[in-house]
């Protein structure tokens, strides 16, 4: 068969099964029928398809389409007689009463008259037989008696007319009674319920009347009084409303509950102050009424529902409703307390829309249940329900802070709203976000970060009930308690050590009580190198360095880690892993208490160092693996040793992806992933300048990090002043600087151009503003010999003038090349001078010269001489050329202003006027402010840190030479 030839035997075959059918629905109140004609389409006399109602068109009377039958058109004829309405409306009427047995009968033979069984369930009705009927009183609950048409099998009765018919098992029979035809229309007449109160007057009107149509008539109910407890309730519930109102509005009705022995009933306030009846089967109880009790609660509820409109509606005072959504939540959650103490009671039905709770009670459970991990559950309870939290993490995820003292709304399953303060909320989900996983209903806990259940604990309620594993909860609470302040006679160190050392050695001791690392950040100077080695001679005095510390230092300062040990520590032994002949001291290693290597050897050593058993790891000038990704950095995460630390004044130099670097290195996991620390609080705080995610921040790193500065703990430090001297360039060199920026300039616009990615282009920028930073030098820095330096006559005027002042001088440049052009100079005005560089072999000799008095000037390359140097001796510091990192200046600068010194400090940083020096300033102004906060634990907003291609962008920029 074709496919257009089964189309159209499907549309025939469909047009066939539509035909007219009759729907019969009972109307239980009154015991009466109602008729609804549709057309539907007819499997197997079954209804398959409602398609739509019927209106009845007079002109299909007189010509019927297929879908009416020749036996339809007298019963559609006698309907439209009943009722003309049914041809203007669909929705059906009562059985036309005139000759109703036949015409139901009628109805029945078409073979498509169906019965509704229940809701929108048709089933089709044919005939049945005889059966016997009766009129019966009905009492119900209330007292009230109804008549009704009673049979004493199970069935559903109507009556129609004079006939009554009972619906059984698909079956209509018809009913049998005794009573003629006016005594069922006195029946019928009076079908409303009579109150208990209106029985006797019935009876004297109509009694002599009914026994003689044999019709039954009401009882006088015996009666007695019982006494009862009543409750006030207050039902909210939600009705639909008009358009204009949203579809719904929302009530709060006063209510009362009456209780006995035996009885329970709930009426309203208008309901109370009538009779209380309940029929019992036997009896007719009177309910005690508390007419005084009641007005007292009316009394006191009438005020507390001040804040909610009455009903225009409804005249009871005590139904009340409100659009206002917090007149809503200050009844149900503050008003409610009162109310309920006042012995009020809340009903609150199912799609009430203001159905406000808050949390009673909140419950933890940690549980160990994996090697590096635990569960932590955290539950809500909610009046009679426990919530887990987890199963509101989508919508705690998403939710809109509005202001502090705002409540988040969250929607539990059961349509109640959970009201939780926004801040104590912010302060969970701070600690909560990065546990979340999609695992079972738990939080997933790193063993590395149960520290913060201590930051969990100080945002949830004093009375939160804690379960679990109990270890890891004092653990974590113990982190952070202030240590406990030990002997320092204990230490057995050579020095007096000042209260601040001290305490820093006794913070080592409780970290490593409670089984973490940490970071000492002190400020250059102040003593971490003693403070390190006090604690390693507590380690010691316990009995707890039976495995060697290995102390990696970089290899400039080896030489100052024997000094500080045979000087302080005598009695730790140690041995120096280091140069081509280190390996024939591989067997002795375990009898030495401390071992001392260079971060250049690491790398070359690992193999050695991973099977090295060790108690200490310990990394001086820890900003050394500020890089992960380094070989070193990869090589000592893969060093075993019981504890970890760091030593660092700058663990910030660039970013704040260098402290994660550290503190990973420390603890790992302790911060998050690298991307999870990335998206969390690098990006947030450098970019964004998020105070809130820097502060959370500092909170985290609080447990693991120490760090006091010159100004809090040394006050006997001499002052230190920063001098800026800005120095003008001749008309030689300025049109130098100007020839050489020109030229640059055209290259790099070139370059940039032809180069899309991003080190490259900062490696082109970087180089071009190296030679603009030469020009400010010297010339001859760039080859350029007949150009005067303006620089460097002031600078070595300054020395001249400040060595006949006694004056000793340190003078830092990050060129080796201007180190050597100043000695030149020196020599000639016959000063004395030392030099340190990268190439320096001999720095514990210079040192010692320099500290000696041997010479009142000390040249040093800022990156080989910014670091582990005391030389205390000197009184004035030289920055010749600005760095990009003010951090790293101040490095420089703590060689002479540190614990030792007793002569104020002068520091002064020379500056080319109208060059790209001034700007190197104003960004190491901009970059030093996250450096304060991270380094001294500040507590305000953040700003970009990183030197990135865009600064570089900026300096380039601002540098663009002027039009010809």
């Amino acid at each position: 068969m074709s496919f257009l030839a089964q189309l159209r035997q499907q549309q025939s075959d469909t047009q066939q099964g539509l035909r007219l059918c009759y729907r019969l629905s009972i109307e239980r109140p009154t015991q009466g029928i109602h008729l609804s004609l549709s057309l539907s389409v007819l499997r197997n006399s079954q209804l398959d398809k409602t398609d739509k109602a019927y209106i009845i068109q007079t002109n299909q009377l007189r010509r019927p389409p297929s879908f009416l039958n020749i036996s339809d058109i007298p019963l559609l004829v006698s309907i439209i007689d009943a009722s003309p309405d049914w041809l203007r409306y669909s929705h059906g009427n009562k059985l036309p009463e005139y000759e109703s047995a036949i015409f139901l009968q009628a109805l029945i033979e078409t073979g498509r008259c169906y019965i509704e069984t229940r809701p929108s369930v048709w089933l089709l009705l044919k005939s049945g037989s005889r059966q016997a009927v009766e009129l019966r009183w009905i009492v119900d609950d209330m007292g009230l008696q109804r008549l009704r048409w009673h049979t004493e099998n199970d069935g559903s009765l109507f009556c129609l007319g004079t006939h009554v018919f009972v619906y059984q098992n698909g079956k209509l029979n018809n009913g049998i009674t005794s009573l003629d035809k006016e005594a069922i229309e006195t029946a019928k007449a009076n079908h409303q319920p009579l109150a208990p109160e209106a029985i006797p007057a019935f009876l004297i009107e109509h009694q002599c009347d009914w026994q003689k149509l044999d019709l039954p008539l009401p009882s006088v109910l015996p009666a007695r009084e019982t006494c009862t407890s009543m409750t006030p309730i207050l039902h909210c519930y939600s009705l639909p409303s008009s358009a204009a109102e949203n579809g719904q509005r929302d009530f709060i009705e006063l209510k009362f509950r009456y209780i006995s022995q035996h009885y329970c009933v709930t009426h309203s306030v208008e309901a109370a102050r009538q009779n209380l009846l309940y029929w019992d089967g036997v009896e007719l109880v009177h309910l005690e009424h508390h007419e005084q009790q009641r007005l007292l609660y009316q009394s006191q509820l009438r005020q507390l529902l001040s804040d909610l409109e009455s009903p225009v509606v409804d005249s009871n005072p005590y139904c009340r409703h409100s659009p206002d959504q917090k007149a809503w939540k200050d009844l149900l959650i503050h008003k409610r307390v009162l109310l309920e103490s006042q012995g009020f009671e809340f009903l609150i039905e199912s799609g009430f829309r203001h159905h406000y709770v808050s949390v009673d009670n909140w419950q933890v459970q940690l549980d160990q249940s994996e090697a590096d991990y635990s569960q932590l559950l955290l539950e809500l309870r909610v009046g009679d329900e426990t919530v887990n939290l987890k199963d509101l993490i989508s919508q705690l995820q998403v939710f809109n802070r509005g202001s502090a003292n705002d409540d988040i709304i969250l929607n539990l399953e059961n349509g109640r709203l959970l009201l939780l303060p926004a801040e104590r909320l912010t302060g969970i989900m701070e600690i909560l976000g990065d546990w979340t996983t999609t695992r079972n209903s738990d939080f997933r806990v790193p063993l590395t970060q149960i520290y913060r259940l201590h930051h969990l604990q100080q945002q949830l309620p004093s009375n939160t009930d804690w379960q679990g594993d109990f270890g890891q909860f004092d653990q974590a609470m113990s982190i952070h308690r202030t240590p406990a302040l030990l002997d320092s006679a204990l230490s057995d160190v050579k020095a007096e050590l000042r209260p601040y050392q001290w305490l820093g050695v006794c913070w080592l001791q409780h970290l490593k009580q409670n089984r973490v690392c940490g970071l000492l950040a002190d400020d250059m100077g102040l003593g971490k190198t003693l403070q390190t080695l006090a604690h390693l001679s507590l380690e010691k005095q316990q009995g707890a360095l039976d495995k060697p510390a290995l102390i990696v230092a970089p290899t400039s300062l080896l030489h100052n880690w024997v000094t500080e040990i045979e000087r302080f520590t005598p009695h730790l032994t140690h041995i120096v892993i280091h140069g081509n002949k280190r390996h024939q001291h591989w067997p002795q290693l375990n009898s030495y208490d401390i071992i001392i290597s260079s971060y250049a050897l690491i790398v070359n050593d690992l193999e050695r160092w991973k099977s090295q058993s060790l108690s200490w790891l310990i990394l001086d000038e820890a900003q050394m693996i500020k890089n992960p990704d380094t070989h070193t950095s990869k090589a000592l995460r893969e060093i075993e040793s019981d504890y970890r630390l760091c030593l660092s004044g700058t663990p910030v130099e660039n970013h704040l992806g260098e402290l994660w670097s550290l503190l990973n290195f420390l603890m790992p996991g302790c911060l998050g992933s690298r991307n999870q620390f990335k998206n969390n609080y690098q990006k947030p705080i450098e970019q964004d300048g998020n105070s809130d995610q820097l502060q959370q921040l500092l909170t985290r790193i609080a447990p693991f990090m120490l760090r006091r500065q010159k100004d809090q703990v040394a006050r006997d430090l001499p002052a230190k002043t920063e001098i800026n001297q800005t120095i003008r360039l001749d008309e030689g060199q300025q049109a130098f600087y100007q020839r050489v920026k020109s030229a640059e300039w055209l290259e790099i616009q070139q370059q940039l151009s032809e180069q899309n990615v991003g080190g490259q282009r900062q490696i082109l920028l970087l180089t071009a503003l190296l030679k603009l930073r030469q020009a400010c030098c010297d010339p001859r820095l760039l080859n350029e010999y007949t150009v005067r330096s303006a620089k460097r006559e002031h600078c070595i005027e300054m020395i001249t003038e400040l060595v006949a002042e006694n004056r000793v001088i340190l003078v830092f440049s990050q060129f080796t090349r201007m180190l050597d052009l100043l000695a030149e100079d020196l020599q000639a005005h016959k000063i004395h001078y030392l030099k340190l560089t990268g190439k320096t072999r001999n720095r514990a000799e210079l040192v010692k010269k320099f500290q000696q008095g041997q010479a009142p000037v000390f040249l040093i390359s800022l990156k080989a001489g910014g670091v582990g140097l005391n030389l205390t001796r000197a009184d004035t510091v030289i920055h010749y050329d600005p760095w990009w990192n003010n951090a790293a200046e101040q490095q420089a600068t703590d060689r002479a202003h540190r614990i030792g010194q007793d002569k104020p400090v002068f520091v002064y940083k020379l500056i080319a006027e109208n060059t790209i020096e001034e700007k190197i300033i104003q960004l190491q102004q901009r970059k030093a402010v996250l450096n304060q906060h991270i380094n001294r634990q500040a507590q305000t907003s953040g700003k970009e840190f990183a030197l990135k291609l865009e600064d570089l962008l900026k300096l380039w920029q601002e540098e663009q030479p002027e039009p010809c």
